[in-house]
């Protein structure tokens, strides 16, 4: 399962969203909206999105640090918006808060939608940015599974949502919903590691092993019907981050060192690496998380070095010719406990 980091470890209607004071603004910026044909057409501009979501640490004696205060949602016109409905601490499975755990949050990969556990009932919610609150079904997450045995994942467009979580016996599980009409998610189990959604949010890709304890991708759809199970090659199987495209059977998987990056793309089906582009890395930075943003885009997303103020800088990659744009650079909060990026989009 994916958790937080805190920044210096390395690379996370009704209700009023109160916008503080935070007098910068930046310029517009562009990024693309995956529909699963061609490349990317929206644009984001200087309205409100979000860029990262983040929760302040402050001193405690017992934990040296624990999360305080709101979650804000730092957005990419220089705003900050505190997400006062959501639920900060962990509980535990007999509804105790974990001083030093946040509960999960996640935001879609067009920064239009975050997704968190609300503090007054612990219901699973999707806030659209610029739309409605979807609640999630009161079951969302299984009776008598903890909140601290939980993280959310949303597709690149908001419109799906995980609830991962782990059972009493270790066992990884995760339930899909098509938010705008939560009534019937898909379950999704007997892995080790969510990957992600697809492109285009009608698959998602995870990983775990086999029997002969080797590596495997499976592509489930939506629906969580088997689309293709695969042992991949070493290439594939022990470099990350990975992310599958709308098709849902190429996958791309970062290579190399962070100075000299490849991008692989890797066809489940046939069962080969169908292409190999080097694209201009960034020093000292690792890659943290990938997305497929367009038919021949991957967007990954590079984390600096430890220290506080983590910089995150987007990359946009063509995957036939490895031209690479910077789409978006910034610095996390020097306060921040944790953090958590948008994703591709």
């Amino acid at each position: 399962m994916r958790h937080f980091t805190r920044p210096v470890a390395r690379e996370l209607t009704g209700l009023a969203l109160a916008l503080t004071l935070a007098p910068t603004a930046s310029a517009a910026l562009t990024a693309p909206a995956y529909a699963g044909t061609g490349e990317h057409a929206a644009h984001m501009g200087a309205h409100h999105m979000i860029r990262y979501v983040s929760v302040k640490g402050c001193a405690d004696k017992s934990y040296g640090q624990v999360p305080c205060g709101h979650w804000r949602l730092d957005l990419i016109d220089g705003t900050h918006v505190s997400l006062d409905d959501a639920l900060v601490h962990s509980r535990d499975a007999k509804g105790r808060t974990e001083a030093g755990t946040t509960a999960p949050v996640t935001v879609s990969g067009d920064g239009e939608s975050v997704a968190y556990f609300r503090r007054k009932d612990g219901r699973v919610v999707v806030r659209e940015f610029h739309g409605p609150v979807h609640v999630m079904p009161a079951d969302a997450l299984p009776k008598g599974v903890a909140i601290d045995r939980a993280a959310l994942r949303l597709s690149l467009d908001g419109g799906r949502l995980a609830v991962m979580y782990s059972d009493k016996k270790g066992g990884e599980h995760a339930r899909v919903f098509a938010v705008s009409d939560p009534g019937n998610p898909a379950t999704i189990s007997g892995y080790e590691e969510f990957e992600g959604f697809s492109g285009d949010g009608s698959a998602v890709l995870v990983s775990g092993r086999t029997d002969d304890n080797t590596n495997e991708l499976v592509a489930y759809d939506a629906s969580g019907r088997e689309l293709g199970r695969v042992v991949p090659p070493q290439v594939v199987s022990n470099n990350a981050p990975r992310a599958l495209s709308a098709d849902g059977r190429t996958v791309a998987v970062v290579t190399g060192s962070a100075r000299k990056p490849v991008l692989k793309l890797y066809d489940m089906v046939a069962d080969r690496v169908v292409g190999s582009v080097p694209y201009a890395g960034r020093r000292g930075s690792m890659p943290d998380m990938a997305d497929w943003t367009g038919d021949h885009q991957v967007t990954v997303h590079v984390n600096g070095e430890g220290g506080s103020g983590a910089r995150v800088t987007v990359l946009e990659i063509d995957t036939r010719t490895g031209a690479t744009r910077v789409r978006d650079s910034y610095k996390v909060r020097s306060d921040a406990y944790v953090y958590a990026s948008c994703g591709g989009g």
